[in-house]
């Protein structure tokens, strides 16, 4: 069970821009640049945490 817990606490991550401290200090450095929100984050954020977790959990699942 630690790999799909550690599985899951690292692609969560990238579910939304609060998800990461790493991810609110690039669109924070980005801002000069182009402005970035909640929602546009998340549009892109939701769909690939869905399907990396899913492969993650199907690569698991054949490992075991």
């Amino acid at each position: 069970m630690w790999k799909v817990l550690a599985l899951a606490t690292t692609f969560a991550g990238n579910l939304t821009i609060i998800g990461s401290v790493a991810n609110m200090i690039v669109v924070e450095s980005a801002r000069e640049h182009i402005q970035v929100g909640f929602w546009d984050y998340a549009r892109f954020g939701i769909p690939i945490t869905i399907l990396t977790t899913a492969a993650g959990v199907l690569v698991l699942l054949l490992l075991h």
